[in-house]
């Protein structure tokens, strides 16, 4: 217990109040939150090539690599549509629009990860279409409510 109160002593909790105010999509900001949602999903997909060996032997990196192919990148746009929408009522189809786009970078993305490694899983439309399944009802709803 000691070794995590000294590992928090001292943590400034700025930078989480900075993406958790970007991840709103603040219409003053907006080029620099959809760079950062961008951004992001880029890594997600990076990383999760770079976690697939040929035989992955890891079962933590297994998992993380299956979080890494759909769920994260779904969920987190879905907080992004729910905050933002609570955040700037009336902008609930403009966010639907941008998560839009942050799909289509997401699927650039899976598929520039093939260059690296030819059977990937990246940019499956399968699993981006659950993905999707995630994301778009729960922005659908926000627009509809705000």
């Amino acid at each position: 217990m000691d070794r995590i109160r000294d590992f928090l002593d001292g943590f400034d909790a700025s930078l989480l109040e900075a993406i958790w105010r970007y991840m709103s999509l603040p219409p003053a900001r907006l080029g620099s939150a959809l760079g950062f949602l961008g951004a992001f999903i880029v890594l997600c997909e990076l990383t999760r090539i770079a976690l697939a060996p040929e035989h992955v032997q890891s079962r933590l990196a297994h998992v993380l690599m299956c979080l890494l192919t759909f769920p994260i990148q779904s969920m987190t746009l879905a907080v992004v549509l729910i905050h933002a929408g609570r955040s700037y009522a009336g902008r609930g189809w403009i966010n639907l629009a941008f998560a839009f786009g942050l799909y289509v970078v997401w699927y650039a993305a899976g598929q520039l990860t093939r260059l690296a490694r030819p059977h990937s899983e990246g940019a499956d439309l399968g699993f981006m279409s659950v993905g999707a399944l995630i994301t778009f009802p729960v922005g659908v709803i926000v627009a509809l409510i705000t």
